[in-house]
C-alpha cells in the first residue's frame, strides 16, 4: 500500500476521520487487541507519524475513538429522538426503547461487537476498559433522564437493566459469527422485527400492564 507523505492543512478534521474509521476497521477485522500506530496508518494509508502526531499517541487515539459517537450510541439514538420526550413515559415503555435501540446501535457497530466479544473472553485492553466505563455511564445517563417518579411495586429495576443488556449482547456477539440464532436470521430485517417485537412484549406487558 502507498503511503500518503503530504496531507493538506486544510483538512485536519478530514484527516483525523479517515484514522478513526481505519481503527474502526480494523477493530472489527481483527478485535482489539492487536492493534498498533502502525497497522493504523497503513490501513488509514498515512504516515505512522502523522497519525501520532494528529492524536498525541496510541492511548489518546484508541480515548478520541472511545469517546465518539461511532463507538457507543449517544443518548439521542438510545432515546431514537429527544431524550426530554421519554420523562413520565411508562417504565416499560422507556426500557423497550432503550433496549430496541441499544441493539441496534450495536449491530450497526461491528467494531463495538468485536469489543464487546473480547470482553466476553476476559480481554483487557483500553477499549474493552473504555467500553465498560461509557456503557455504564450512557445507561445511568438515560435512565435519569427519562424515569420520573415512582417505580412500578416489586419491580428490581437494577436486576432487568442487567438481564436485557446481558441478553442484548449475547445476541449481537453472537451475530458475529452465526447469521441464524434460535432459528431467527437475526440479520434480516424480518428477524430483527421478532426480536424487537418480543422485547416490547416482554417489558411493557410485564411491567406497564402488570401495573395498571
Amino acid at each position: 500500500m502507498t503511503v500518503a507523505k503530504i496531507i493538506p492543512f486544510r483538512a485536519p478534521d478530514d484527516i483525523r476521520q479517515r484514522i478513526l474509521h481505519a481503527l474502526s476497521t480494523l477493530v472489527a477485522r481483527m478485535g482489539p487487541s492487536n492493534l498498533s500506530l502502525a497497522s493504523i496508518a497503513a490501513e488509514a494509508g498515512l504516515d505512522e507519524a502523522l497519525v501520532k502526531r494528529t492524536f498525541g499517541g496510541f492511548g489518546q487515539l484508541l480515548d478520541a475513538f472511545a469517546q465518539s459517537d461511532a463507538f457507543w450510541p449517544p443518548l439521542g439514538e438510545l432515546a431514537g429522538g429527544d431524550i426530554e420526550a421519554l420523562r413520565g413515559r411508562p417504565v416499560g415503555e422507556v426500557l423497550t426503547l432503550f433496549f430496541r435501540n441499544y441493539l441496534r446501535g450495536v449491530m450497526d457497530r461491528p467494531w463495538t461487537l468485536a469489543v464487546m466479544e473480547a470482553e466476553s473472553r476476559s480481554e483487557k485492553n483500553l477499549l474493552t476498559l473504555a467500553l465498560l466505563y461509557i456503557r455504564e455511564r450512557r445507561a445511568l445517563e438515560f435512565f435519569e433522564a427519562t424515569l420520573d417518579g415512582e417505580l412500578p411495586d416489586g419491580l428490581d429495576l437494577s436486576a432487568v437493566v442487567l438481564l436485557m443488556a446481558m441478553a442484548v449482547s449475547f445476541l449481537g456477539i453472537r451475530s458475529r459469527s452465526d447469521r441464524t440464532l434460535g432459528g431467527i436470521d437475526v440479520h434480516s430485517s424480518v428477524g430483527m422485527q421478532r426480536i424487537e417485537s418480543t422485547i416490547e412484549y416482554l417489558l411493557q406487558r410485564s411491567i406497564d400492564q402488570g401495573s395498571a
